[in-house]
């Protein structure tokens, strides 16, 4: 069974109008659309997720460096 993007409701096909409809919300979408609607929300997922690990890759370089930088003044004195 379908799942509805909007408000995660079961989806329900009805065969007069062609079309799925959330049993939650009311949305109704033909297959075609439900399918063109989920990847659109998957691709956005996809890139919120590649900026937190961008977030964490520059967030880890940063703290090398730091710990670098730390370790060559204690070797000065």
């Amino acid at each position: 069974m379908a799942r509805c993007p909007e408000c995660g409701g079961f989806m329900k096909y009805h065969s007069a109008i062609k079309q799925v409809v959330c049993q939650s919300c009311g949305l109704s979408l033909s297959r075609h659309e439900l399918d063109r609607y989920w990847k659109k929300v998957r691709s956005e997922n996809i890139s919120e997720d590649d900026d937190m690990q961008q977030k964490k890759n520059r967030r880890k370089e940063w703290l090398d460096w730091y710990s670098s930088s730390k370790e060559s003044k204690e070797k000065d004195y």
